[in-house]
């Protein structure tokens, strides 16, 4: 049993390195301690282990190996005869009903992609998946099919579940690392060109992201990706972050905020989970939209309604507004083209839009003299070992007031004011969320017992801030049993079964829903009438 900073307990082999392209992409950014464990395979936590829900089986996993089986097949002679083929793979594995919508348009759209690349290239066959190349104790991969053809090409494919991209610096070093890997296995004729394929998996697009000899591709890894990949076995840093969600050594980590008991459960869950207030409201509306959007990443629409897009491009003026320390003004908000008007990012459509919202909330702007920032929409991540799970929020604002209170202000739009504090926090489910993260102990970097928690609602015609003081224990009572009861069915469910309703009309993904409503519902589409509590979720942020 070894120390691992910062402080960390192991077993395990830490000298055996497995690195995955995977690895060598995401790298640059968040926690180097993740890293660092994830590509020691034989290393974990001595105390705390990560626990996995094998209910449904992995998405992406069960799709290749449905696509790399059937586009072969020397029994299939109609796309009749392979869409029966498909279904009749697919039956195999534990899928959720959405997931098996998906995957046969996937399956197919795989196989339509394959034959227009085999036009381009003859006689690319299926070889195997995940090759590697090992040696002294050291293992370099890329997940993913390996195919060649007897002319001397090698081709790996990298699957996404929505469209193929072009070649940027966010997946060059996944590709070059794929490209050094297929140059340098061995083979038993002469390879002299290797290629790396996107395929899109929604509508069959195809993107060849490299094309050279293998002298090129072992160039291109030394420039762009090699000392990524020593980076990533050497990092010893801690970032609290997205990464939290799937670490095996999460629960032993010193670096986590410790905020046992927050959710009010009484005993761990199926597995280890993150969750977010936005996990536990999409969830109440709907468990199957939850787990299809963010436990099997199927391809959504990019809105979430009216409402909730509106809320997200005026917190984008009001953060860019505050982080130049002032207080916002009148004077902020004049015509688009007045060179003293704050228009952030906005187009002139919405800033007209939304001015009427953004001058309600000048009147209540926190930014008072003598106060300090702490954070502006800084996520805070915390773990809850009774319930084993990681704990993910993302304040509007931390601030220390001038009397020296530490505050958390979160914003909200919405059509009409609550009447009253107790009618504000039924509505927005954040205020109880942030309301527990207080209460379970957070103070971030300040030391202080006075903490105070305020909601801020926008309508075009005025705002209101409701204000709750954390050191009194009824407060702190009732978030806590507030989380509690929304949480309790989220954290023991493992099904995930759809709830339809007229939210269908706006569900972001509908199309894959068997459960779905097929009649038109009454009212705009995607039209909340608040912006939903919170549009944080610790993988995919806003």
């Amino acid at each position: 049993m070894e120390a691992w900073q910062p402080g960390v307990l192991i077993d395990g082999d830490r000298n055996y390195l497995k690195v995955s392209a995977t690895d060598a992409q995401d790298r640059p950014g968040g926690c180097g301690m993740h890293g660092a464990a994830k590509v020691r395979p034989a290393v974990k936590a001595a105390h705390w282990q990560r626990r996995f829900d094998n209910s449904y089986h992995f998405t992406l996993g069960a799709l290749r190996e449905i696509a790399c089986r059937v586009h072969d097949d020397s029994n299939i002679d109609s796309w009749e005869g392979l869409s029966q083929a498909i279904q009749e793979r697919i039956k195999r594995y534990a899928l959720h009903p959405g997931v098996r919508a998906y995957a046969t348009q996937a399956v197919e759209n795989y196989v339509e992609a394959h034959e227009i690349i085999t036009e381009e290239v003859a006689d690319l066959r299926f070889r195997y998946f995940d090759p590697q190349l090992s040696g002294n104790g050291r293992c370099l991969t890329v997940w993913a099919p390996l195919y060649e053809n007897d002319s001397g090409v090698r081709e790996i494919r990298r699957l996404r579940f929505g469209s193929a991209q072009q070649l940027t610096t966010k997946n060059e070093r996944w590709t070059h690392a794929a490209a050094f890997i297929a140059a340098n296995l061995k083979s038993s004729r002469e390879i002299h060109r290797i290629r790396v394929v996107e395929i899109g998996l929604k509508d069959g697009s195809h993107t060849v992201i490299f094309d050279g000899n293998p002298d090129k591709a072992r160039e291109e890894y030394k420039r762009t990706t090699l000392h990524e990949v020593s980076k990533a076995i050497d990092a010893t840093h801690t970032i609290p972050g997205y990464s939290c969600g799937n670490c095996k050594l999460t629960g032993a980590c010193h670096a986590i905020e410790s905020l046992d008991g927050f959710l009010g459960q009484k005993q761990p869950g199926i597995c280890t989970r993150s969750a977010s207030a936005a996990d536990i409201e999409i969830y109440n509306v709907c468990p199957a939209q939850w787990y299809l959007t963010f436990e099997a990443n199927l391809p959504r629409k990019d809105s979430w309604g009216i409402a909730s897009e509106r809320g997200k491009l005026i917190h984008l003026w009001i953060a860019t507004a505050h982080s130049r320390s002032k207080a916002c003004s009148d004077s902020d908000l004049g015509d688009y083209d007045d060179p003293s008007s704050f228009t952030s990012a906005l187009s002139r459509e919405q800033y007209d839009e939304l001015r009427d919202f953004l001058r309600s909330h000048i009147a209540n702007c926190p930014l008072k003299e003598g106060s300090q920032i702490i954070s502006i929409e800084a996520p805070v991540y915390g773990y809850d070992a009774t319930a084993d799970v990681v704990i993910a929020s993302k304040p509007d604002m931390i601030f220390l007031d001038a009397d020296g209170t530490l505050v958390i202000r979160e914003l909200k739009t919405t059509q009409k004011l609550p009447k009253d504090s107790a009618e504000a926090f039924d509505r927005f489910f954040a205020t109880a969320w942030l309301l527990n993260l207080f209460g379970s102990g957070y103070r971030g970097p300040y030391e202080g017992d006075s903490t105070r928690f305020e909601l801020e609602v926008l309508t075009p015609e005025a705002s209101s801030v409701f204000e709750w003081n954390t050191s009194e224990q009824a407060t702190t009572r009732m978030a806590r049993s507030e989380v509690r009861r929304r949480s309790k069915a989220w954290h023991r469910d493992n099904t995930w079964t759809a709830a339809p309703g007229k939210h269908c009309n706006w569900c972001p993904v509908r199309e894959w829903c068997p459960d779905r409503h097929h009649e038109e519902q009454g009212g705009d589409q995607g039209s909340y009438a608040d912006e939903p509590s919170s549009g944080f979720h610790p993988e995919i942020s806003d």
